[in-house]
């Protein structure tokens, strides 16, 4: 296997970031807050989740600020259902991962599994809430607003979904799974998230939408009356934002790494276009011959979910699996095919000569192949002359200066380097 020659493709979309973040969320925060009755001595429980959300740190250190004028008294309690290997240690670890610790965010984490009932929807599905949460005076949920991995409709990935299964912890995301595979994502998040809202002490919601580049666009908070409605407005707007690979199809796309700080499903599927069951296309474009990726996360804590949806690995990717949480969390999610292993190969140099030999491409040079960091951040990635040739020509994604990133340093593709922006 020879190098291919590339050059570094930018999205040229650009939106101004919010830059104080801190100040943001807690001025977005504050007025919603000043409306909701908290008393002096109130404790009130903030969400913190799983995703790879820019500086959250500094977004829950904002929320946390929110909630003391009145004289209450913020924590911070883990989020993520089944996430962190199930267990209130794993989940620990994992916000100190995305920089969420006491520290960092000003409020005590108190991190646990142990659940509340709620009640029982009207199709029969079983609701809990984490019991930090429910004993708490009240409770402020905190979450990116996008587009799912797994479904599309009118709400998707947000704070409906944090409010179910986020607060759910392990037994609840495990119940409200099994209820989608019957009654469809969106029918049961609602009907959970309504029981919570009625039932349980949530005062507000304070959404996040980040822009194509993995900066902060926009921060806004709602009691919990408006949380419903202003997802569904927000979630067309994260839609329009959402970084794309601007391709009908490529023969081979490789990705640097993949991890559940990136995506729930390990590599977004609204990126490399592969439904989670393995088998069908989430979006319609682009259709992706043979998908190699080469690392996971340490934020992933070796939780692989979704690494079923490559068709190659490098052994150093498979080395680092822990199969208890990945099985955990893609048997949760009742999507198998996310633990599966695909091809695994010594390293790079093999893994794209097998790729290309799949993918039916006899010469590397006339190959579509696209090289991209994560599923994150595709602000800037590399292609290969044929794939910029079938490049979408709507001038947000522009070729620029060659690079490398498609060469070989010994038997493994060299770095990116400092060309690429967040890099």
């Amino acid at each position: 296997m020879n190098a291919i020659d590339a050059r570094l493709v930018r999205d040229t979309l650009d939106i101004p970031a919010i830059a104080d973040l801190t100040a943001a969320a807690r001025d977005a925060l504050a007025p919603v807050l000043a409306g909701a009755g908290l008393k002096p001595g109130a404790r009130v429980a903030v969400t913190a989740g799983s995703r790879g959300i820019a500086r959250i740190d500094a977004i829950l250190r904002g929320a946390c600020a929110a909630v003391r004028p009145a004289g209450a008294t913020p924590f911070l309690i883990p989020a993520m259902g089944s996430h962190g290997g199930g267990t209130a240690e794993g989940q620990q670890t994992m916000l100190a991962h995305l920089g969420v610790t006491e520290a960092s965010v000003g409020a005590p984490l108190v991190a646990a599994m142990d659940v509340v009932d709620v009640g029982r929807t009207p199709r029969g599905v079983d609701v809990v809430c984490d019991a930090n949460a429910a004993r708490a005076d009240a409770i402020v949920v905190v979450g990116r607003v996008k587009p799912h991995t797994d479904f599309t409709g009118t709400i998707e990935s947000g704070l409906i979904k944090m409010t179910a299964i986020g607060l759910g912890k392990a037994i609840g995301a495990a119940r409200y799974h099994a209820a989608f595979a019957q009654h469809g994502y969106e029918t049961i998040l609602r009907e959970v998230a309504a029981m919570m809202f009625a039932r349980m002490p949530i005062v507000a919601g304070l959404a996040i939408v980040e822009d194509n580049h993995g900066g902060t666009h926009a921060l806004e908070a709602f009691p919990t009356a408006g949380i419903v409605a202003g997802e569904e407005r927000l979630l067309l707007r994260a839609r329009d934002l959402l970084p794309r690979l601007p391709f009908d199809a490529l023969d081979l796309l490789i990705v640097d790494r993949m991890g559940k700080n990136f995506s729930g499903t390990g590599m977004d599927t609204n990126v490399t276009g592969r439904g989670v069951d393995g088998r069908t296309q989430k979006t319609a474009r682009p259709v992706i011959r043979e998908l190699f990726v080469r690392d996971l996360s340490p934020e992933s804590e070796g939780n692989a979910t979704g690494i079923g949806l490559a068709d190659f690995c490098t052994r150093r990717l498979a080395d680092a699996v822990d199969w208890v949480p990945t099985y955990l969390n893609a048997l949760t999610a009742a999507q198998p095919a996310g633990a599966r292993l695909p091809v695994v190969c010594a390293h790079d140099r093999e893994a794209i000569g097998h790729a290309l030999t799949a993918a039916g491409v006899s010469d590397a040079r006339s190959a579509r192949v696209a090289r991209i960091r994560d599923t994150l951040h595709i602000d800037a990635f590399a292609a290969s002359p044929a794939a910029i040739e079938s490049m979408d020509r709507d001038g947000r994604y522009v070729a620029g200066e060659a690079t490398t990133a498609l060469h070989f340093d010994g038997d493994d593709l060299t770095q990116f380097g400092a060309a690429l922006a967040h890099a």
